[in-house]
């Protein structure tokens, strides 16, 4: 009850009908606790915990204030409001009571919920209900869990989206696409010797080419649906004692990484979450790049270079105090140019002329000391300016393999089907390619489509 989401079943024990009660109170004492009651018996038993006049249930979507009973007296005061099924949520009959948080009133409450009945329910079976009484597809199901645990407004977006049914739209089109090719192909198998005029072949490759264009840009949409729900991976790399820790702690405002004068002291990946204008960011502090007989420091190297490998933008890290060395251009030339950004560190102390050439290069450099912060935002926006633009299909991004798997064999049926329209092939081998990739989108909306064909 601290915070927290509890779900509770009332169990009808003569027909083994349930019905589902959810508690959630704010963190700590006080503030309000709702009450959630959905199924057969929800007016029933929210009568039982709430007393008004006229009863809860005889004026639906109007709040009712009254009182809340448990072990049979007054626990507390409060409001009420009931939803008539099909108009609710989980499409049953719903009644949702507030009241004051506290741990203790709501326990007791809880408590006499199950005196009449309930018990713990399942995770996640709220929402559950809601799928498999159709108020929900299982793309918006899914992504009630995205909505409660986005870390940034990018993700938050994208699982609003999903849940506010942008995405299933997204998909419907394309299934909608897939079911008038698919008719137009049945037709001609199922009046081939009737004297009818047959949808000419052009009008269904332009359709079906149609519809592969649109499910192609939503396939792309995976990678950036990733970044944007797991953050952008940016990695700190440069030779041993650069000052990459201090940088790390100071970009994501916490001392995340130890930092010592010793050289050599990040063995590991070190890696903190922030979220810049929105967008979710994974710093990466990586062990110093130099030859080493330590076989810990070489695991810790070896593992460097996996996670650069992966990153959206590696920051080489350089000491301005010190100089810039061959092992630093080294390890600039060993990435792509967009994708590299050279931070002079510790600009604090007396920077070496030398360094002028490299600062006024065509390269992308920025002069900061981790150490006061000074730069901290100019880096900041750079960084921001670096990352890969994220190609999304309407505004709509797939944040999951499931969703990915799912419309990544639509469009291989598709394809195969085009590629057999232009073949020649017989229309009973296209329709079989066809109607695989309708029962894959079937897939991702958790429905069947055999009634639309």
């Amino acid at each position: 009850l601290q915070g927290e989401v509890c779900c509770y079943r009332i169990l009808n024990h003569m027909d083994f009908v349930e019905t589902i009660v959810a508690i959630s109170t704010p963190p700590g004492a006080g503030g309000v606790g709702i009450i959630r009651l959905s199924g057969p018996r929800a007016i029933e038993l929210g009568r039982t915990l709430f007393r008004t006049t006229p009863p809860l249930g005889s004026r639906t979507r109007r709040v009712e204030y009254g009182k809340v009973y448990a072990r049979g007296c007054e626990v507390d005061t409060g409001l009420a409001w009931t939803f008539e099924k099909p108009h609710s949520y989980t499409g049953e009959d719903t009644v949702e009571i507030s009241c004051h948080g506290s741990p203790l009133i709501l326990e007791i409450v809880v408590n006499e919920a199950i005196k009449q009945g309930a018990r713990l329910a399942e995770a996640g079976e709220f929402t559950r209900r809601a799928f498999l009484n159709g108020r929900l597809d299982l793309l918006q199901a899914e992504a009630v869990i995205d909505l409660i645990q986005a870390g940034s407004e990018a993700g938050l977006e994208d699982a609003y989206g999903l849940a506010g049914g942008r995405l299933s739209a997204e998909v419907r089109r394309l299934k909608a696409g897939l079911v008038r090719v698919l008719s137009r192909v049945e037709v001609g198998l199922d009046f081939s010797d009737e004297d009818i005029d047959a949808t000419s072949q052009t009008e269904i490759v332009e359709d079906l080419r149609r519809t592969l264009v649109h499910a192609k840009q939503l396939a792309d949409s995976f990678t950036a649906g990733l970044r944007r729900q797991q953050g952008y991976l940016v990695v700190l790399t440069g030779r041993p004692n650069v000052g990459k820790s201090t940088l790390l702690n100071n970009l994501l405002d916490e001392d995340r990484a130890i930092v010592t004068p010793i050289p050599g002291t990040t063995r590991d990946l070190v890696e903190g979450k922030t979220s810049w204008q929105g967008r979710p960011i994974r710093i990466v502090d990586t062990a110093g790049m130099r030859d080493s007989s330590d076989p810990i420091e070489r695991e810790g190297i070896n593992r460097a270079c996996k996670v650069m490998a992966e990153a959206d933008l590696v920051i080489v890290v350089g000491d301005a105090s010190a100089g810039w060395s061959e092992e630093d251009e080294r390890l600039v030339e060993s990435h792509d140019s967009d994708r590299c950004l050279v931070v002079l560190n510790k600009m604090d102390l007396p920077r070496l002329s030398e360094l002028d050439d490299l600062i006024h290069s065509t390269r992308t450099v920025v002069e900061i000391s981790a150490l006061t912060g000074s730069g901290k935002d100019l880096l900041i926006q750079k960084i921001l300016d670096m990352l890969p633009y994220d190609h999304t299909a309407n505004g709509m991004v797939l944040t999951r393999q499931r969703h990915q798997d799912c419309i990544s064999r639509m469009v291989n049926h598709a394809e195969t089907a085009f590629e057999m329209i232009g073949a020649g092939e017989p229309d009973e081998c296209i329709a079989v390619e066809l109607q695989d990739g309708l029962v894959s989108l079937g897939e991702l909306l958790g429905e069947d489509v055999g009634d639309d064909l």
